[in-house]
């Protein structure tokens, strides 16, 4: 029987639990593994406060069987998740070791270790392991699997700069750079190890062969393209939609509330937007009752919601990978103003399936162009969509993956 084992940090996906574009990311390799293979293990370093609240283990195995299609066997396994903050373990420790850093020494207890090395020591035929994070307790076990894959959507040391540089920005971050090399070199260890690791975009893939990282391959982040979408509505109203608990979607949500769309309703006084998405409900903006601004929460009913939408504006200036909102956005064929930064890594042109402005008054202008023009929202938003039926459509997706893995030697 050939066997996998999957290595995550996050919890089990299971349905009715709403996915982030990291989790969607993670189900669709969970898809392609269990297409190729006929028993998984599914290994989750989780919170104390997850497993008390999942105490039957069976149980939840049985729902990603049937999530699946295959035999699964989940293992949750609890970390550490606090530890008193000194100076030293704060700042000094982790400038020598990855494991000491604030966001990693929770995994790289004995706990995870132990039970990581465990069970790779059931020799599984693959193993897939979902970000730096649960690829941290393999390198300290010691234990080095023949065919490992390693998924680096998530470039944590870029990250760990841009985080490091966010105005505003103080001398403790600035002190968080000098753990970049520790953390740069636990990539790279991780990678070596693996037969593949996958990045979201042919930038990362360069970023990371400059650093001599070997045998790098590109999977996008992708969604299942809607078979149908909804007619543009006549209305000027204005799209954002995150999970505003992340920092740089609060930022976006925020600037875009007090700052462009004041600009935006001065040349349009009809124009709404909506803020949508997990946490949008808590955005201070929201106290101010700011005019034509509504705050909607998450929302369910997404075909729903890009009908009542003209447009869809993404002002991200910080955070990593790529912006799943955008390519959901194509999907169903609204046109997009977004940042350089938002759009890194995608392959949406500008001025033909998205248009992309950096200042506040460039954002506010692209938009009023589109609100006026709906003949330029029609063309902008079916190319926009032709081009994530080519690149980012999920089911084609997985059969790259299924074809990548099955034929890495």
């Amino acid at each position: 029987m050939v066997s996998a084992l999957v290595i995550t940090a996050h919890p089990p996906q299971l349905e009715g639990i709403e996915l982030s574009g990291t989790a969607l990311r993670f189900r669709r390799f969970a898809e392609a593994i269990c297409e190729i293979v006929e028993k998984v293990d599914f290994l989750h370093f989780v919170g104390d406060r997850f497993i008390a609240a999942n105490p039957d283990i069976e149980a939840v195995s049985a729902r990603q069987s049937a999530l699946f299609g295959r035999p699964v066997v989940t293992h949750l396994v609890g970390c550490q998740w606090s530890r008193q903050t000194t100076f030293v373990n704060h700042y000094l420790s982790g400038i020598a070791s990855v494991y000491e850093q604030d966001e990693f020494y929770w995994l790289c207890g004995s706990g995870p270790v132990d039970r990581v090395g465990a069970l790779l020591k059931q020799a599984p035929d693959i193993v897939f392991v979902h970000r730096l994070p649960a690829m941290l307790p393999i390198l300290r076990s010691g234990r080095r699997p023949t065919r490992m894959f390693f998924d680096l959507d998530d470039i944590e040391h870029r990250k760990r700069v841009q985080e490091s540089l966010q105005p505003p920005v103080r001398p403790g971050k600035l002190g968080q750079l000098c753990q970049i090399p520790a953390l740069a070199a636990a990539e790279r260890s991780g990678a070596a190890l693996s037969r593949m690791t996958f990045v979201c975009s042919e930038i990362d893939r360069r970023r990371l062969r400059r650093l001599g990282f070997p045998r790098v391959a590109i999977v996008p982040n992708t969604l299942p393209i809607p078979p149908d979408f909804p007619e543009l509505p006549t209305a000027p109203t204005i799209l954002f939609l995150g999970t505003c608990w992340y920092q740089p979607n609060f930022r976006a949500a925020e600037r875009l509330v007090r700052r462009i769309f004041p600009r935006v309703r001065a040349a349009v006084p009809e124009a709404r937007l909506l803020i949508a998405g997990p946490n949008s409900l808590n955005l201070p903006s929201r106290r101010d009752l700011p005019e034509g601004v509504e705050y909607l929460g998450y929302v369910d009913d997404l075909t729903g919601l890009y009908a009542s939408t003209r447009l869809v504006c993404c002002p991200i200036t910080g955070g990593s990978g790529t912006r799943t909102k955008l390519i959901e956005a194509a999907s169903y064929a609204r046109p997009m103003v977004a940042t350089r930064f938002a759009a890194e890594g995608l392959d949406f042109r500008d001025d033909v399936e998205i248009l992309l402005r950096d200042t506040d008054d460039a954002l506010a202008d692209a938009c009023v162009r589109l609100l006026r023009d709906g003949a330029l929202c029609r063309v902008i938003g079916t190319a926009a969509r032709d081009r994530m039926r080519r690149t980012y459509d999920a089911s084609a997706i997985r059969k790259k993956i299924v074809q990548m893995i099955s034929e890495a030697r």
